[in-house]
């Protein structure tokens, strides 16, 4: 990983700017599934099942390190860079905060004969006649790409990968089928909060940043 390009950031919202606080995780919890297990295996089983490759078989692999295999403070720090000070942000939405001298329990799912997520990494906003699962994984939510025949297209799913993260936060690893880039970004989604007396909006991202703040995925 380009750890010396990839650090947290969080946008501060221009003045004027309507202020939101994510709610559709709320929403998906309570009104569509029973608990937020069965959503996190439903969605993430829902998403790799429409990638398949040219009708490929797919494998769905879910790893929990537990304490036993849990990433060390040092091994941690290495996703961490100007992040803290968010997530130790008072009033946060983050029930139950973590110290960063622990080690840190975590879940992987990897799946095999997928396409990966294509697209263009540059894309800001909903372009209707473009499909790019790039976007809509990293960063779009109540949209969709995909088709009345897929298994999960109300662009909401998704919500369960931070929502069963302590640190509402997931990491986005994709091996791409056109273009054969290893590709990762991670996205956190907390409250809109304060850090030195400054105003940060919920949304913040781990990677490359321009000088606007528009995230880009690193090469690993």
């Amino acid at each position: 990983m380009e750890s010396e390009l990839t650090r947290w950031h969080f946008n501060q919202p221009q003045r004027g700017a309507v202020n939101r606080e994510p709610i559709v995780g709320e929403f998906f919890s309570t009104d569509v599934i029973r608990n937020e297990t069965e959503a996190l295996v439903r969605e993430s089983i829902q998403n790799s099942l429409d990638a398949a490759r040219n009708g490929e078989t797919v494998r769905v692999r879910f790893f929990v390190s537990g304490t036993s295999a849990a990433l060390s403070p040092e091994r941690m720090s290495l996703y961490m860079t100007e992040g803290w000070s968010h997530f130790l942000a008072e009033r946060n939405g983050l029930r139950d905060q973590p110290d960063q001298q622990q080690p840190c329990p975590f879940l992987v799912i990897e799946d095999f004969g997928t396409t990966g997520l294509t697209g263009s990494i540059e894309q800001g906003w909903l372009e209707p006649a473009v499909r790019n699962p790039f976007y809509y994984f990293f960063r779009a939510e109540g949209q969709s790409g995909k088709s009345e025949r897929d298994r999960g297209r109300w662009g909401v799913g998704k919500t369960v990968f931070p929502r069963s993260s302590r640190i509402k936060t997931f990491f986005g690893l994709t091996v791409r089928q056109d273009d054969q880039r290893r590709l990762m970004m991670g996205r956190a989604v907390l409250r809109s909060h304060y850090v030195d007396g400054a105003y940060f909006a919920p949304d913040g991202f781990l990677g490359k940043h321009d000088e606007d703040g528009f995230p880009l995925p690193v090469s690993v």
